[in-house]
This record gives C-alpha cells, structure tokens and sequence, in this order.
C-alpha cells in the first residue's frame, strides 16, 4: 500500500497513525497494490468537509481545513469508509460512512498523544 500526504497537514505524526489505524480496522491495510492519497485543503466545493474518489486500485480522500481539528478527524473517519467501500468494491454507501464514523473515530484516534 502506497499512503500519500499533500497540503498543510495539521498534527502530521498523530494524523498519520490514525490513518494508519483507520485503515487496519477497516482491513484495508493488506491490499498491497493500492495507493490511497490524503489532501487537507482550505476549500472543497460546496460546503463539503470531505471527498473520497476512488476505485478498487486506489482512492483519494480530500479534507477540509475549514473545520476545527476533531471534526477533521471525524470527517476523515467518514471518507476512509468510502475509501474501503471502492477499494473493496462495495456499493458506496453514505449510510455506513455516516453510521461508522463515530465509532472508528473512537477507537482508532490515538488519544494517547494529545
């Protein structure tokens, strides 16, 4: 698996386990074919916190900074599920982003090292 960063990333290290994390409790981390890129913008269209694009070959996942830090978190959360949805081929469901994002964020956010 290829994990890619662009943009300002906020709390880079703590950032980077949870996606980390994120990715093994959705075991998406053993495909090892795939590239999956993370981009923290200003500014998505609309007023969109988050976007995931994918297929089963990679995904890229873009977060808005114009939120605070946790809600970033929270919204990443969400897209890693849309991430494993395309990855894993599942049919894009916006109803298992949004009931799992909590839960993920919970358990795969290293609160240890705020």
């Amino acid at each position: 698996m290829i994990i890619e960063y662009s943009g300002k990333i906020p709390r880079q290290e703590l950032v980077e386990i949870y996606i980390i994390n994120l990715l093994k409790c959705l075991r998406v981390d053993r495909r090892k074919n795939i590239s999956i890129s993370f981009k923290f913008k200003n500014r998505l269209p609309g007023q969109a916190h988050g976007l995931c694009t994918g297929d089963k070959d990679g995904c890229e996942i873009e977060i808005s900074k114009n939120q605070v830090f946790y809600e970033q978190m929270l919204t990443l959360a969400h897209e890693v599920v849309h991430a494993k949805q395309f990855i894993k081929e599942e049919y894009p469901s916006e109803m298992e982003a949004k009931s799992r994002e909590y839960d993920l964020f919970g358990r795969c956010f290293p609160w240890e090292m705020t």
